[in-house]
């Protein structure tokens, strides 16, 4: 077989896959693969191990771990021996271009090779051809790796998100565990101290009683030996002797202390009391009571603030204020507070005691307060309601309130706002230690919030009771 014929192809299958030249240096992976040893190195390292992923067929192998393919690079070399502008099999000058199989080709393989019939043009032409395309070319290829940019970018901010979120949540957790530690740290340590005084008030009442009962044994421990003795005597001695112990025996016999029986009353360890310590340990999670202000600014004009702007009322008679001011509700007897709230966990606490009629939640900053308000999620309306002394509601849909069952009617209710999280809860909070939840909004908020009072119309006296913001003095 003639040299050309031996030399036929090679040169695609001694080039490498990375670089598209004629081998340097060339490294062979696990994998099987080859590349040059500059091409491998400069692959983007996939972990800590300092591997990289094979071009090919992405399996892991260590560019400094391979060594230099020798065999193979000496055939690089011997074919490059081979003048580069002439045909491998036939020897003649490369001087036109074959359109079918993208391949320059010498004009005996245009006319008799493998190449004939095919669409033939001369080198240059081909050569002017693809000069012009080359632009194009580079446009796509840029395209494609400004699009690869951002889609790696967007990535690493995922990953860094994922990486921000996960680093939160431990830390809340922690936060939330340790709060959760104190708290029964604090609940074990009143407990034990309980414990130990009713063990003292115990061991001091049964300790006293110890005492008077060994005074008394040792008593008749003395009337035994006294008996003993008088056994001895004589039949005159005795006698006299005898009645005498025999009365004191009888007075001591009957003075015998009773045998008294304390109970220590200690909490039982029962599921009950499980569950009165989660409910306390439940609110000793909660944020901090918020001490807020009713803004006047926002005051519908028929609602009468207090002088310390903790509580509401609607009455008859307007107050001297423009129903033209900017934040001012017009139609409805509502206001907010002066403070608002774009981040973190908040919670506050509303007297509500008998009145009938009320409405009570948050509000997005972005509400207008003018005009009639149509209160649902979707319009920036978090409530919970009450009509009628009785009928308990929330505005959760467009188009009707949805009624809650109440075990108990609240005279106080708590609101829990997270804004991170986008929750708004509702607890019959009358008793601290036993807080009811009564329902939950959950809604990514767009912007700020505000407490809000819907006092609702005085309807003639019977509607006139205030809200109030609870906040202990």
């Amino acid at each position: 077989m003639s040299k050309p014929l031996l030399i036929h192809g090679m040169h695609q299958d001694l080039s490498c896959p990375i670089c598209m030249e004629l081998f340097n240096s060339p490294v062979t992976c696990e994998c099987g693969h080859t590349f040059c040893q500059k091409c491998l190195v400069g692959v983007p390292r996939e972990d800590d191990t300092n591997s990289v992923a094979c071009p090919t067929c992405h399996a892991m192998t260590r560019p400094e771990s391979l060594n230099i393919n020798r065999q193979l690079q000496h055939l690089v070399e011997s074919f490059q021996q081979v003048p580069r502008d002439h045909c491998e099999e036939h020897l003649d000058p490369l001087s036109v271009f074959c359109e079918k199989d993208q391949q320059l080709i010498c004009g005996v393989c245009a006319s008799l090779g493998k190449h004939k019939g095919h669409s033939i043009i001369k080198a240059v032409e081909a050569h002017q051809n693809m000069k012009r395309q080359l632009p194009q070319q580079q446009v796509l290829l840029q395209e494609a790796r400004v699009r690869k940019e951002k889609t790696i970018a967007l990535l690493d901010q995922q990953i860094a998100e994922v990486e921000d979120t996960v680093s939160k949540f431990k830390s809340n957790v922690r936060e939330q565990l340790n709060t959760m530690r104190a708290y029964l740290n604090v609940m074990e340590s009143s407990l034990n101290q309980e414990a130990e005084r009713a063990q003292r008030d115990a061991s001091g009442a049964l300790l006293e009683e110890r005492k008077l009962m060994t005074r008394y044994l040792e008593q008749l421990r003395q009337m035994e030996t006294v008996l003993s003795e008088v056994e001895k005597e004589a039949q005159t001695e005795f006698l006299r002797k005898y009645c005498l112990i025999a009365a004191r025996l009888n007075k001591i016999l009957c003075e015998s202390p009773p045998i008294g029986r304390l109970d220590i009353h200690l909490p039982v360890i029962s599921d009950e009391f499980k569950f009165q310590v989660w409910r306390k340990m439940f609110r000793s999670l909660m944020p901090p009571l918020e001490s807020l202000t009713l803004d006047p600014d926002t005051a519908h004009q028929n609602l009468l603030i207090s002088e310390d702007r903790k509580s509401v009322e609607c009455v008859d008679r307007k107050q001297p204020v423009s129903p033209e001011d900017p934040g001012r509700f017009d139609k409805a007897n509502c206001v907010v507070t002066r403070e608002g709230f774009s981040s973190g966990e908040h919670y506050w606490e509303v007297e509500v005691e008998d009145k009938p009629r009320w409405s009570i939640g948050v509000i997005s900053e972005s509400v207008n307060h003018k005009g009639k308000l149509h209160v649902c999620p979707s319009n920036g309306f978090w409530l919970l309601g009450c009509k009628d002394g009785k009928v308990y509601e929330v505005h959760a849909e467009e188009k009707e309130p949805r009624l809650l069952r109440m075990e108990s009617k609240p005279a106080k209710v708590g609101i829990y706002l997270s804004f991170s999280d986008g929750v708004v809860s509702f607890y019959n909070a009358d008793d601290e230690d036993c807080m009811i939840l009564l329902y939950t909004f959950h809604e990514k908020f767009a912007g700020k919030v505000y407490p809000f009072f819907d006092v609702c119309w005085h309807d003639k006296g019977k509607n006139c009771q205030p809200l109030k913001i609870y906040y202990p003095a």
